[in-house]
Formats: structure tokens, C-alpha cells, sequence
């Protein structure tokens, strides 16, 4: 018999180590581009859902005269709701905070929303009329960002939506859940600009917050008004998402994701836009000033400066001339309130 010798193969140590570390090399290549390939994902949902917004947008106005989607109650208006404290509102801008409200009661089985004073849906919850039309249950996940952390949180649990924006539940906070990242310009559903018997929102100095005439009739809008749709904003995130520093739509640098009202998305340096005017002193040059002041709780991005609060133009959301003027690609319009 003879013996043979039997040797066993394997890695040495310094093999071992030689690929681990080319395996490392290789993550530390790969995960920045899967990350920004995810990235790069979830703006393209977000682009996605304001295709879908305007879609939407676009069927109503065939079914409804060409009228764009807002709130139609009206002061003095009997809605036949089935929550009597709904109908009849004194105000058209309480009107419309009633249909949003049995809105609210009907496609999210809401029954404990109360009737809300001194406020109005439009600039976060316009999207509910369009809901409304197709019968969707609410809250409407596509109504979301997919960067929209805080939304889709809220939207998991309606009923306890935690943090509160506000600390505590008042009754508005029961709306939160329901609100939508992208916001409806303000020419939307309200006149251009303010002219004699008829006026028409207008900033206020907080960034969240209008100046609205109670006596004015909302929601009488209509798409053939709109001379520009390819270059007039309709739809927009009232931050940039998408970037690192995910700023306030209103500084130039920021890119928000918006809808035009041709249809078409698209994500736009803000800066590149026109900056829009004072709604109600139209034939002054300068745009619409406000001052962009975060809640401290945490709920929307810092301010670029690091102060507690910068001053900031309106650009597309105050647009010069509202449905007539141009937002993007070419300069602004003169519609006549120029001197």
C-alpha cells in the first residue's frame, strides 16, 4: 500500500482580506448609485401623481363647462348636505370650508370633522373636489410625495395622527391627514387680480397664510381663461423635495415638481421663472414679497440663510396677469394692469 499525501487548498488569510476588500470597494461604488437610482425613482412617482392630478383636472373640465376644479358652494347656497350646520353659509369662503368638510364626512367616514370657522380649503385641500368626482376613498395616497415622510405617516392612521402639527388635536389638525403635498395656484379659483367690486386673494406676510375677501364668489374659473397652458403653473409642491437641502419652492435655486396646465409635469429651477406680481396692486412693477418663517416644530425645511426667516419672492404661485400670464420660458405678459 502505498500512502499518499492528501493536502488541503483554501484561502490564506491575506487572499481573505484581499477580497473582502474588493468586495467593499465594490458597495462603496454601487450604493451611491442605487441610491440616487431610488432617488431618482421616487421623483418620477412625484411627477407621476401630478400627471394623475391632471388628468383628473382635465376630465372634470369636460364634464363640468370647462371649469377648473374648485370648490362651487357659494354664500347663502342650500348644498341639500346631509348635515344641515353645512348648508347656507354666510360667507362664500365658509361655503367652501362646508363642502370641504362633507367632503370629508362622506369619502372618509369623518362624521367627527367639525364645521371650521375663519378658514378656507383651497390652498391645501382643492384636491378634494377631484376626489370627490371620481368617488375615491379617503385620504388619497397618490396625493402624496413619496419624499412626503410626514404625509404619508399621517396617512396611516388618520384618526391619530401623530406628531400633531400643531402639538395637541384642535380640529384642524383633523384635516391634515386629508391635505395634499401639491397646492393649487390661487388664480385657480380666484379672480386674477383685484379690480373695482372685484377682488381677489392676496399674500400675506407668512408664507402659510392668505389675505382673502369674504365676499368674494371662488371656483368660477375655467380653462379656456388659461392663454398659456405649456408655460402657466397649476400644480406645484410647496417645497423642493428632491434636493439635498430640500428648500421652500420660493427660493431661486429651489426645483419643485409642478403640473402645467397643458398637462405636462415637469421639475423647474424656480429662478428661471418669471417673479410674478401683487394681485391686488396690478400695475405695480415689484412682485409679491412675503417672508418664508418655518415652524419650529419641524415641519417644513430651515431657510437657506439660517435665519429664522428670509423674505422671499412669490414667483409662479402670484403669477403676473394670474391665468393669462406666462410662469415659464418666455418673459412676463403684459395684460394690460402694466403701467
Amino acid at each position: 500500500m502505498t500512502n499518499v499525501e492528501k493536502r488541503r487548498h483554501g484561502f490564506t488569510l491575506i487572499e481573505l482580506l484581499v477580497v473582502i476588500a474588493i468586495i467593499a470597494l465594490l458597495i462603496g461604488i454601487l450604493l451611491p448609485a442605487l441610491g440616487e437610482a431610488r432617488k431618482s425613482a421616487r421623483k418620477a412617482v412625484c411627477l407621476s401623481n401630478q400627471g394623475q392630478l391632471g388628468r383628473a383636472m382635465m376630465t372634470y373640465a369636460v364634464d363640468f363647462h370647462d371649469r377648473i376644479a374648485a370648490y362651487t358652494w357659494k354664500r347663502g347656497f342650500h348644498s341639500y348636505s346631509r348635515w344641515p350646520e353645512l348648508n347656507n353659509a354666510s360667507t362664500s369662503a365658509q361655503a367652501s370650508m362646508n363642502q370641504a368638510v362633507d367632503i370629508l364626512r362622506r369619502l372618509a367616514d369623518r362624521e367627527d370633522i367639525p364645521v371650521l370657522l375663519g378658514r378656507i380649503p383651497h390652498r391645501r385641500y382643492t384636491h378634494l373636489i377631484l376626489n370627490d368626482y371620481l368617488s375615491a376613498k379617503l385620504p388619497e395616497k397618490a396625493m402624496a410625495c413619496p419624499e412626503d415622510a410626514i404625509l404619508i405617516h399621517w396617512q396611516k392612521d388618520p384618526r391619530n395622527i401623530d406628531p400633531a402639527p400643531r402639538g395637541g388635536r384642535p380640529a384642524w389638525e383633523d384635516f391634515w391627514p386629508y391635505s395634499s403635498t401639491y397646492q393649487f395656484v390661487p388664480v385657480s379659483w380666484s379672480p386674477d387680480m383685484g379690480i373695482p367690486g372685484r377682488q381677489t386673494v392676496r399674500p400675506s406676510n407668512n408664507h402659510n397664510l392668505f389675505h382673502v375677501p369674504t365676499r368674494t364668489a371662488y371656483g368660477d374659473r375655467g380653462l379656456n381663461e388659461v392663454t398659456f397652458p405649456s408655460s402657466k403653473v397649476a400644480t406645484f409642491d410647496f417645497n423642493d423635495r428632491h434636493s439635498p437641502r430640500q428648500p421652500f419652492y420660493a427660493y431661486e435655486e429651489a426645483k419643485s415638481t409642478m403640473l402645467f396646465f397643458d398637462g405636462s409635469v415637469r421639475s423647474k429651477r424656480t429662478g428661471d421663472g418669471n417673479e410674478g406680481f401683487q394681485p391686488n396692486r396690478p400695475s405695480e412693477s415689484a412682485p409679491s414679497f412675503f417672508s418664508y418663517n418655518p415652524s419650529i416644530l419641524g415641519f417644513e425645511p430651515p431657510t437657506l440663510s439660517g435665519n429664522r426667516s428670509d423674505r422671499v419672492k412669490g414667483f409662479y404661485r402670484w403669477t403676473r396677469g394670474g391665468l393669462k400670464g406666462v410662469d415659464f420660458d418666455a418673459g412676463e405678459i403684459d395684460t394690460g394692469q402694466m403701467r
